[in-house]
């Protein structure tokens, strides 16, 4: 593998200007040669940005291009499927936006492609929790909490709560698919790893706004994804998990509680605040991350390294990922059936 990395970026929207452009930007070695989105005005506004000479508006043309070693993949889930396929067969490696797939179809199609390809390929983690990851894992790992019983994970916005307002992206089943509401997937990118695997799965789900404009001014439509889902995991550990996301209501705090048998950990996503007690403390007090366990974004660094062969394991993997939607899949059915749901 050359020691320059040629890029091409697939879908370039409010992520990818954040956060996967900036920092490709900053790593010696590496070269977007190409940035490809549908809206030219974007295209437009991206590549004076960043400095990227070319663009295009038709994905194909980037995977077919012999000059490029690797793609990111960017785009809304529905769209994942398609690209990633196609780059694979033309030997390019893939990054890929954490929210894999639309269904455990096509996410086996595209590990199973993947694991016999030779390339390297793996997925965004999420941008949340980051900053304290590494630090919840020791704590976890050293008996903080004992005993795990449960945990009761909070992701809450105000994004749906007004009823006038049209439908947003995220309530757009035509992007994101039936089984991927808010960021029920997003969150469990976190839970999973954390707390392993699920055996079952029971879930809820309710739609407060049952028909909005499309758009501004749009034809009235029927809001086909809920505004809230709570979903509860048995896990294979013996812990229960509980993921609730609550996109119609103000003034919420987004967290994470852990209770075990021997102490509690409350994990704020605002401001990365920690807080945890332990039996015989009288109430919960700040954990401050210890600076040499801080962990930062590092997802275009790692990708980087694994196509140069510096590290073997790059994750979030396919695999991961494969996981992720089996889980939201059987939350689905279980939002549907009213049933406890088991995962594969």
């Amino acid at each position: 593998m050359p020691q320059q990395l040629r890029v091409g970026v697939i879908g370039s929207g409010a992520f990818s200007q954040s956060m996967i452009l900036p920092n490709f930007k900053k790593l010696e070695g590496v070269e977007i040669a190409v940035v490809c989105n549908r809206t030219p005005d974007t295209n437009e506004k991206v590549s004076r940005q960043f400095g990227i000479a070319e663009t295009t508006s038709d994905w194909r043309e980037v995977v077919s291009r012999d000059d490029l070693d690797a793609v990111f993949v960017g785009t809304p889930p529905y769209a994942h499927h398609e690209i990633v396929l196609a780059a694979l067969d033309a030997g390019k490696h893939v990054l890929c936006q954490t929210r894999f797939a639309e269904n455990s179809q096509q996410a086996r199609e595209m590990y199973e492609r993947a694991k016999t390809s030779g390339l390297t390929t793996m997925l965004c983690r999420p941008d949340s929790f980051v900053k304290g990851d590494r630090f919840v894992r020791h704590l976890l790992t050293t008996g903080y909490v004992g005993r795990l019983h449960q945990v009761l994970a909070y992701r809450i916005l105000p994004n749906f709560v007004d009823s006038k307002a049209p439908l947003q992206r995220r309530q757009n089943i035509k992007h994101f698919g039936p089984i991927n509401p808010m960021h029920i997937g997003f969150y469990w990118d976190v839970l999973g790893p954390w707390f392993g695997e699920a055996q079952r799965v029971l879930a809820q789900a309710y739609t407060f706004t049952t028909e909005r404009d499309e758009y501004p001014g749009g034809p009235r439509i029927k809001v086909e994804l809920p505004d809230t889902v709570t979903a509860i995991a048995e896990m294979k550990n013996g812990a229960i998990v509980t993921n609730t996301q609550l996109w119609a209501a103000r003034f919420g705090t987004s967290r994470i509680e852990i209770y075990g048998e021997d102490g509690t950990l409350v994990y704020h996503q605002r401001g990365d605040v920690i807080e945890g007690a332990r039996a015989g403390d009288e109430e919960l007090k700040p954990l401050p991350i210890p600076p040499d366990m801080e962990e930062r974004w590092h997802v275009e660094e790692d990708f980087l390294r694994a196509v140069r062969g510096e590290s073997t394991d790059p994750r979030p993997s396919f695999l991961d990922g494969l996981r992720n939607m089996e889980y939201l899949e059987a939350v689905y059915a279980s939002t549907k059936e009213g049933r406890w749901v088991d995962l594969p």
